[in-house]
């Protein structure tokens, strides 16, 4: 019951639109049930007949005759039954001496007591019944004081409703609840509007369908659909490299697979020599263990479960066996391999706290990359030097270089440029540079790739580290563990 966001929200607002109703015409009641208007009508009634009994009746000017009291009652009864309103007139002493309805109603009270109330509170007095009186007072010739009292009027709050409410309130009542669903209907659409493009969305990336959606409605809502438009591309990036892999590694296992079958095959044919064929199938057994390889270093970063043997190492000694390990690769490439050390001390070694077999994983792997993508009688290079606690190292190569716009996703998994620098034979399964960069990370460093020229002509890739404190310990990353990723 109520699923739909839709349906709550509207519902909502018109819970909120009842309440507030509801507390308006509960003031209104309230309002009524007090009833000041009518009680302000009738005070000004009284003080009407105040003013005319002191201006038109003269008897109650004259001097009080104690003799003649039935005269004066008589004209006190007479004004009432005309003017409906109860006159009594008080001496300066607050004597009692003339109520027009001794008799017929409650004693009034002491003058004293009406004064003091016309001072301090309302113009209303109660009885001894319990009745409550209007009244007002008006000073008389010869220090007498007239009070006109009547009874509070008393009216059946739902015939003031109904004679002067009814009406105007029923129809501001409809037009309120009319307005107040069209604008439920409006902002329930509003709110949950984006959030169906959003189920829409999410719903087409499991076709492989996605789109990105256009940030709308409140601003929660807005935050919610960057952040799925960011999880799409990020999901999209992830299904292009898992595409990417399963081509690439089934191309990088299947070749060496079909060599190895083939002289397997020759060889129980007797149709190839058997030390030729075992030098293939060697060669090609290396190269599917070198895949495996890379893959499980992969996954063991992922998992952060890679141990990092932290040790001092001599950056100049690690990069001199590196730039050696590929002399006789570069000299049948006809390349020219530099090593090119720049900093003052350049004849001493150069300490960081690292792991030396990663660090010279990452370093054949770019040297390795650039001797590949390097025509014949080109040059590599690699550049040491340091500056403000960091060590950097150019790998650079003068061969076709990295389109611009594939520059941030050399580093991706499973991503190649070989459409750009074709590789043939070269090809690889696209995990060499994703590696480095964890390994580099994981030493508290930077890697990234540039081209040496602007049209694109030859590569360089930079690797930062940071230089080991002088005591030897690191203060960026423990032995044995590696650093989360920043992503691929």
């Amino acid at each position: 019951m109520f699923a739909s966001l839709r349906l709550r929200l509207w519902l909502t607002y018109m819970l909120i639109i009842s309440v507030v109703i509801t507390i308006a015409t509960a003031a209104v009641v309230l309002y009524l049930v007090r009833n000041p208007a009518i009680d302000r009508d009738e005070l000004q009634r009284i003080r009407l007949v105040a003013r005319l009994v002191v201006r038109r009746t003269p008897v109650f000017d004259e001097e009080f005759d104690p003799a003649l009291p039935a005269r004066l009652e008589q004209t006190a009864r007479r004004v009432d039954d005309s003017l409906q309103a109860r006159l009594a007139i008080y001496s300066p002493l607050g004597e009692l001496l003339i109520d027009s309805r001794d008799g017929e109603a409650p004693p009034m009270p002491e003058f004293i007591l009406l004064d003091r109330k016309l001072l301090f509170t309302a113009p209303v007095f109660r009885d001894s019944t319990g009745q409550v009186w209007l009244y007002t007072t008006a000073p008389m010739e010869g220090g007498n004081t007239l009070v006109v009292a009547t009874p509070r009027p008393k009216r059946s709050v739902w015939n003031l409703f109904r004679e002067e409410f009814i009406r105007p309130f029923l129809r501001a009542l409809v037009l309120a609840f009319i307005l107040s669903l069209l604008m439920a209907v409006w902002m329930a659409r509003w709110i949950s509007a984006p959030l169906q493009r959003l189920a829409g969305a999410a719903s087409s990336i499991s076709t492989s369908d996605f789109h990105a959606i256009p940030p709308e409605g409140p601003a929660e809502v807005q935050e919610v659909a960057r952040a799925f438009n960011q999880m799409g591309e990020r999901l999209q990036a992830g299904q292009r490299s898992q595409r990417d892999f399963i081509a690439n590694v089934s191309h990088d296992l299947k070749t060496p697979l079909t060599s190895i079958q083939g002289y397997a095959q020759a060889i129980l044919d007797g149709a190839s020599d058997s030390s030729t064929a075992a030098r293939v199938i060697y060669d090609e057994a290396g190269r599917m263990h070198r895949v495996v390889v890379d893959l499980l270093d992969l996954a063991r970063l992922d998992a952060g479960t890679l141990n990092l043997d932290q040790a001092p190492v001599d950056l100049v000694g690690l990069l001199r066996g590196v730039t050696q390990k590929f002399t006789l690769q570069a000299e049948r490439a006809q390349i020219d391999v530099k090593l090119e050390i720049s900093w003052k001390n350049a004849g001493e070694p150069l300490m960081l706290l690292g792991d030396a077999d990663r660090l010279s994983q990452v370093f054949s792997n770019l040297l390795d990359n650039a001797l590949k993508f390097t025509t014949p009688c080109g040059e590599v290079q690699l550049r040491l030097s340091q500056a403000d606690g960091w060590i950097q190292v150019e790998v650079m190569d003068s061969g076709p270089g990295i389109p611009e716009g594939e520059l941030e996703r050399v580093f991706e998994r499973f991503y190649q440029v070989d459409k750009s620098r074709s590789g043939g034979d070269r090809r690889s399964v696209g995990l060499g540079l994703a590696i480095a960069r964890e390994i580099i990370q994981a030493h508290g460093g930077t890697i990234r790739a540039s081209n040496r020229e602007p049209g694109g002509n030859g590569c360089s890739m930079t690797v930062r580290l940071p230089l080991s404190p002088p005591d030897g310990k690191s203060t960026n990353q423990h032995p044995g563990t590696t650093s989360p990723r920043s992503g691929s």
